[in-house]
């Protein structure tokens, strides 16, 4: 493999770790965004699951005094079943009694069917906690992660981008301009290595003669997509 193979291989590999390190900088605010976004969902599924279970207690609580209400009806009922004046007002008084205890069943299972859900619903108190918890947790992770990465990766940039300045010296004068222009379109994209005698972005076959230009001549040009082209292969395999 000759020295300039060598040195577009490196530029090549500089290009791609730029590329990459840069990706995560910017990948980094989006991605905390999405988990500020789970954190708030799960704040408002707790929010919801209180105010249902605050409804519950406050159903459950009224029910309660409903029935008291009715049994305090039926006892002044029975007082004046008692105290009645004539075997119509005994009758009416009678009747009331038997609706209200109709009616004071039907509360008493409704009140225990509301206790038996509020208790239900308040044994999942713990699991909406963890859950605001958890997403929280994975958040505050993230952003340490993300400001530690950060630190590290901009240390990255800065050599590598020393790195480039230099390699990008070594290209002749004509196919620099060329190679700046692709650089600053495509990215690392402006560059591929000839794999299985193909062209590593766009796959289309080299002849041998091509292949053979590269490894030894100038600069040469990916004749479909453009790429600066490279050899990266074992010779056997050429």
């Amino acid at each position: 493999m000759t020295s300039a193979t060598n040195s577009l291989k490196e530029l090549h590999q500089v290009l791609l770790q730029l590329e990459d390190c840069r990706s995560q900088l910017e990948r980094g605010p989006s991605q905390i965004k999405a988990r500020e976004n789970i954190v708030r969902k799960r704040e408002a599924e707790q929010a919801e699951f209180l105010d249902r279970l605050k409804h519950l207690r406050m159903s459950a609580d009224s029910k309660s005094l409903e029935l008291k209400t009715v049994e305090k009806k039926i006892e002044d009922l029975k007082g004046k079943l008692n105290s009645a004046s004539s075997n119509r007002e005994f009758d009416i008084f009678k009747a009331q009694i038997k609706a209200d205890e109709m009616a004071m069943s039907v509360l008493e299972d409704e009140i225990l069917e509301a206790f038996d859900q509020t208790e239900t619903e308040s044994n999942r108190k713990s699991e909406f906690e963890e859950n605001v918890k958890s997403a929280k947790q994975q958040l505050a992770d993230f952003k340490s992660k993300f400001d530690s990465d950060s630190i590290k990766n901009n240390e990255i940039i800065a050599r590598l981008e020393e790195e480039l300045k230099v390699l990008e010296k070594d290209l002749p004068k004509e196919p620099a301009e060329q190679y700046r222009r692709l650089v600053n379109s495509r990215g690392a994209k402006s560059m591929a290595a000839v794999l299985n005698g193909a062209c590593g972005n766009c796959y289309v076959n080299l002849t041998p003669q091509q292949r053979i230009q590269i490894k030894s001549g100038p600069v040469q040009f990916c004749s479909n997509c453009g790429s600066i082209l490279y050899i990266d292969e074992n010779p056997e395999a050429d």
